[in-house]
């Protein structure tokens, strides 16, 4: 969803059915799919030929003891430097799978991975470990990627310093053979996948989906596997493995640059974000309950409110474990090169509780001592502000003084949960950007995102106008005018107007991006304009945005996006147009 490069200002675009430019790829990118998913059903060579010794090999299919020579495969008949053009175009897990079919296939298609994953869980440190003591994989690891959700034994509600338990969703379906949580939470799970396709034609992706579902698992045996997961995540908790893991890494990682923490790994059922080594040796048909990291509503998926820091337990403070650990040994840790912090909801709602700035406190300080780092240059921050408009983790001044010590900042992407729009009517004020965001003190910023802002129209103005030259890019994600009736089409002709960024040349200006909800809301779903939107910032285009709608653009205005479902991306247009285009039925 964010944009970081400048673009030059166009018309806004037509969306026709026509297919995209590297459909040329296509003829040859097809077979290729096809030749990966039969050959890997009989590998001619050991399946872990590649994988260092340590790498675990749970999920391996055995490999054939036929006494028959195979076939050279057809495909090899292409000179190698082909071959490697197209397997660049292939997901990074079926170049792994393609390497595994033959030899001569393995030596062409390199294995190159940038990152790795983490969490509370014995395969993923397992690999994350084999990856740290190879001699060649560890020189390419550029991010570490840390699955901070938590698998659980009952839904918890923290309302207060101590959690709440639905005692009657505790017992035992004696139909089922588990607990009646886990139950409702399978068929919740069945329930969001229809609904997610809604009216969506039968895509590769979907059809894939259904047949794990309709091999699901008796849910008896899925609870049995669920609560192996669980042990093995109380072990691993008990033991630090997963600290120990993480210092080892960033003890083996020279090329180390990004620590990513996120509680959405998981994704949906069957459509995870991350395909963790954990995630990929799930049984097929397994449906479980999605782990959601970090305070969050685990019933209704509504916002919840942070509870004050200062006052919070440690088990409390413990739903943020991955997240505190890295804040604990980055901030310690000397002899490391991480430039890029990202603690990223991925639109779910929640994020670190702000109240960690509302005074100072362990983590505030390990903050601080991360950002202020010479050389740190990229943050992406989601913070749980809860939705009554209470600011009290900014206006202390902590956040600002914070970030200010990050002179070298060029990166800045922060998200709130304040996301309903309820404030609207409530009255409740906007977010103080000035008490946020300290724009002179970085005067290397080249992009800037804010999303679920509650903003004045003139604040932000006021940010935009005092921005150094070196910006590039400016996201503006679901943002809220409480007290400007224009709202996001009153901003872009103020833009236009007041700011000098029409001025500049070319490569200078800006790239705006605006992300809107829609009118048919679900998590990690937005309309995405910017094109449309330079085309008028800087041409002679149409306002892209409708008055007062913060929800949806123009009919015809703008790209649909799915965060966990790449394959959503459609144009923003009515039912019978996407009808026409055969992207719903």
């Amino acid at each position: 969803m964010t944009t970081e490069t400048a673009s030059t200002a166009r018309a806004p675009i037509t969306f026709t059915a026509e297919p995209s430019t590297d459909a040329k790829y296509t003829t040859l990118i097809l077979p290729l799919t096809t030749l990966v998913s039969d050959l890997k059903q009989e590998p001619s060579h050991p399946k872990n030929a590649d994988i260092p010794a340590a790498m675990p090999t749970t999920g391996a299919s055995p490999v054939p003891s036929s006494g028959m020579a195979t076939q050279r495969p057809w495909f090899l008949r292409f000179p190698p430097e082909m071959i490697s053009s197209i397997v660049s175009f292939l997901p990074n897990k079926d170049v792994k799978s393609l390497r595994l079919t033959c030899k001569a296939l393995g030596e062409i298609s390199p294995f190159s991975s940038s990152r790795v994953f983490l969490s509370a869980n014995s395969l993923n440190i397992q690999v994350f470990r084999a990856v740290a003591d190879h001699p060649k994989f560890r020189h390419e690891i550029r991010d570490i990627i840390w699955d901070d959700a938590r698998f659980v034994l009952a839904p918890l509600i923290w309302e207060t310093v101590h959690p709440s338990i639905d005692p009657e969703r505790m017992e035992i379906n004696s139909t089922e053979g588990c607990p009646i949580w886990f139950t409702e939470e399978c068929e919740e799970n069945r329930y969001r996948m229809k609904h997610r396709k809604y009216r969506d034609v039968d895509r590769p992706d979907h059809v894939a989906r259904q047949h794990q579902m309709d091999a699901q698992m008796p849910l008896k045996a899925c609870w049995k596997y669920y609560r192996q997961l669980w042990d093995d995540q109380r072990c691993i908790i008990g033991s630090e493995d997963d600290k120990k893991a993480f210092l080892y890494g960033l003890e083996r990682f020279p090329r180390l640059k990004r620590v990513t923490v996120t509680p959405a790994a998981h994704g949906w059922l069957f459509a995870p974000l991350y395909e963790t080594p954990m995630i990929r040796a799930f049984p097929y048909g397994f449906n479980y309950p999605i782990p959601r990291g970090w305070q969050c509503d685990p019933v209704d998926c509504r916002v919840v409110e942070p509870l004050p820091w200062s006052e919070a337990t440690e088990d409390y403070k413990e739903l943020w474990r991955g997240a505190r650990i890295v804040l604990r040994l980055l901030s310690q840790a000397n002899k490391h090169n991480v430039s890029e912090l990202t603690f990223d909801s991925k639109q779910l709602h929640t994020g670190l509780n702000l109240l960690i700035f509302d005074r100072p406190c362990e983590e505030y300080n390990q903050f601080a001592a991360v950002i202020k780092r010479p050389g740190f240059r990229r943050l992406h921050l989601s913070l749980l502000t809860g939705s009554s408009g209470d600011w009290t983790g900014f206006q202390s001044g902590l956040f600002r003084q914070a970030v200010s010590l990050a002179k070298d900042l060029t990166h800045v992407h922060l998200s709130t949960t304040f996301n309903d729009g309820s404030h609207s009517s409530m009255g409740d004020p906007p977010i103080p950007l000035k008490e946020v965001l300290p724009i002179k003190e970085w005067p290397n910023l080249s992009h800037l995102a804010l999303s679920r802002f509650s903003v004045d129209t003139s604040e932000l103005m006021d940010i935009l106008k005092l921005a150094p030259c070196s910006l590039r890019s400016l996201d503006l994600e679901f943002i809220e005018f409480p007290f400007d009736e224009l709202c996001l089409a009153g901003l872009l002709e103020r833009m236009r107007e007041e700011l000098d960024w029409t001025k500049r040349d070319q490569l200078s200006k800006p790239t705006v991006t605006i992300a809107m909800e829609g009118h048919r809301i679900w998590p990690g779903r937005f309309i995405k304009l910017s094109d449309e939107v330079a085309s008028f910032i800087y041409g002679s285009g149409e306002n892209p945005l409708d008055g007062a709608d913060t929800r949806s653009p123009k009919d015809g205005y703008g790209t649909n996006h799915d965060l966990f479902e790449a394959e959503y991306t459609r144009p923003n247009v009515n039912f019978q147009e996407l009808k026409k285009l055969g992207i719903i039925c």
